[in-house]
């Protein structure tokens, strides 16, 4: 019989097909559900088009890791790394990002994301968001706006932020223009 730990090491295959077959084994078994995978390493995952449809993925380390067409709905990635993941056409209905780090993700075309859920998150920054488009700093994400000081970027002058985000002027002026996101400086 299979452990728990062995299919954990069956995820970070190199082999797509092997990562497939580990997540259903361990669907199968309810270890994608009970926590079993907290805060493991997935880094350069190959895990496309796999079912993580209510997975407990909290502070999983999905550094790079394909996650192209994947369907993640409702899964719960509370902390979860995702810097330069590829998340390409994923799902992400019901999704939790609360305090992911989505540092140079990939989000193209991307399904059933909310801005609610991405508002959410510590980092977007040079990510690309689902239209194809370079976050904006729409949401002033604390991460992103540790990492502008960290650069000693004046994120109260809006022509310095505009060049931190890698956007036109006009584009950083509109995004921040939207009603009902959060305070600047509240999570300082």
């Amino acid at each position: 019989m299979v452990t728990k730990n062995e299919l954990i090491m069956k995820l970070r295959s190199p082999e797509n097909k092997q990562t497939l077959q580990a997540i259903e084994e361990l669907r199968a078994r309810g270890w994608l559900f009970d926590g079993a995978l907290k805060g493991i390493a997935l880094c350069r995952s190959e895990l496309q088009g796999a079912d993580l449809m209510n997975a407990c993925l909290i502070g999983v380390d999905f550094h790079q890791a394909h996650l192209e067409y994947a369907d993640l709905s409702m899964a719960d990635l509370r902390t979860a790394k995702l810097t330069r993941a590829n998340l390409l056409g994923a799902n992400l209905s019901h999704a939790n990002l609360t305090r992911v780090d989505l540092y140079k993700a990939n989000l193209r075309d991307v399904r059933n994301l909310e801005d609610e859920q991405l508002s959410k998150a510590t980092r977007l920054w040079g990510a690309t968001m689902p239209d194809g488009t370079t976050y904006d700093g729409r949401f002033n994400l604390s991460g992103d706006l540790a990492h502008a000081r960290w650069t000693k970027v004046d994120i109260d002058d809006p022509e310095t932020m505009a060049n931190f985000y890698g956007v036109p002027l006009e584009v950083y002026l509109r995004s921040q223009e939207v009603e009902n996101q959060p305070a600047k400086r509240a999570c300082q």
